[in-house]
């Protein structure tokens, strides 16, 4: 692909040292980033200030950058670099993207057994993992000992021995704010 490069002049005349200079550098521009389409300089002077805009059309993406100083050739790398900035800042989000889509696509088939493995658990025998194993002491008490230990522990139940009933209960609190009992027949 060919890179158009547009020079103008704004109430001034573009020299051709001014071209000389500018050419072979958006080569080097277009190096770093091959989906440039086309570069369009806008020289102008405004009182003493030399004022370089580019405008860079890279496959869609526009970028634009505008520097003044009393020199257009300075005005010009200014505006330069800044548009090399802003196509770096483009290609390491670009890379960003395409790491995450790749880690995505990596995932995808681990994903797809594990959903496959889920599936013939749920088809076949269904197996219970238990991840973890808790010896608790049972202590005879009420059930209103039970609760108010509930409430200090923070849990939302509690395995106790009911002195009354000489039975093993659990106490519960319920979706509502209020508590349950479970008693074994």
């Amino acid at each position: 692909m060919v890179m158009r490069i547009d020079i103008q002049g704004r109430n001034c005349e573009v020299t051709q040292r001014f071209r000389n200079y500018v050419e072979p550098r958006l080569d080097s521009l277009y190096r770093h980033f091959d989906r440039i389409q086309s570069v369009k300089i806008v020289l102008s002077h405004q009182r003493q200030w030399r004022v370089v805009e580019i405008t860079v059309d890279a496959d869609g993406l526009l970028l634009r950058a505008e520097e003044r100083s009393d020199d257009e050739i300075t005005s010009f790398d200014r505006a330069l670099d800044a548009i090399g900035k802003q196509i770096e800042k483009y290609k390491d989000r670009l890379q960003r993207h395409r790491r995450r889509r790749r880690a995505k696509e990596a995932v995808a088939p681990l994903l797809q057994q594990q959903q496959e493995e889920k599936e013939e658990e749920a088809d076949g025998e269904e197996t219970v993992r238990i991840i973890r194993t808790k010896a608790v002491p049972l202590k005879p008490m009420t059930v209103q000992e039970a609760a108010l230990q509930m409430e200090l522990l923070g849990h939302d139940f509690f395995l106790f021995h009911d002195a009354e009933q000489e039975k093993v209960c659990l106490v519960y609190r319920r979706r509502d704010g209020d508590y349950g009992l479970l008693v074994p027949e």
